[in-house]
This record gives C-alpha cells, structure tokens and sequence, in this order.
C-alpha cells in the first residue's frame, strides 16, 4: 500500500513538473533573462525577436517568434502547448514506468491520463494569470 501511495506521488509530480515547464515555456520571459544571464543572446536570435517584437508582433512570445521565423517540425514542436505536453508526457511517462520497473504498457495506462491533466492544469493556470 506504501509503495503505491509513493508511486501516486511521483506520477503527481510528473502532472506538476510538465505544466511548469508548459507554463515557464510559453508565459514567461526565460529565455531572454536566460541569454542575457549566459551571454548567448546571438545563439538564442535574441536581437532579432526584440525586434520582430517591436516590428510585427508585440503579444508575441519567443516560441511563436521560432516557429513563424524558422518554420520547421521542431520549432512547431516546442511552439504548441499541445504538442509539447504531449512529447513531455511521452518521455516523462516511459522513464518513469522503466524507472519503476513495470512493463511497458503500463505507460499506455499512464500517458492520457497525465497528458490530459498536465494540459489542463497549464490552461487552468493560464487563464487565471
């Protein structure tokens, strides 16, 4: 029973940590502290945001910016909370489960149940900021 309550916890902070990530990706400004910090404001096209930000899109955020700039499988990847949650819970969900040792399946158990409240816990949250 104890090690049932410690596997509902870890799944629960899987759920958490995805609509974290979702809601630092997509809400926030991360990546241009994190450029600024780390002096990688070329690599990370910083300049060239700022200024499609100011020209074109000022609601835009810096996943948008990638995917209307560079337009690709991975830049609309990691521009779409949809399909970001559902890579995350993928990878999150299937480490977890060989992690634990249970048979693969029970990831197919786990992976609708996880996507779909790590998605609804990141619009919930949206909505509310």
């Amino acid at each position: 029973m104890f090690n049932m309550f410690i596997h509902l916890i870890l799944d629960l902070a899987a759920i958490c940590e995805i609509s974290f990530l979702l809601l630092i990706w997509f809400e926030s400004d991360i990546v241009q502290t994190i450029g600024k910090l780390t002096n990688t404001r070329n690599l990370l096209k910083l300049p060239e945001f700022e200024k499609y930000k100011l020209e074109e899109d000022v609601m835009s955020n810096y996943p948008n910016f990638l995917y209307e700039k560079y337009p690709g499988y991975l830049t609309k990847l990691i521009s779409c909370p949809i399909c970001l949650c559902f890579w995350s819970t993928l990878i999150s969900i299937t480490s977890f489960v060989s992690y634990l040792g249970y048979p693969i399946e029970y990831s197919l158990i786990l992976i609708p149940i996880n996507y779909i409240f790590s998605l609804f816990i990141y619009l919930i949250i949206r909505k509310l900021l």
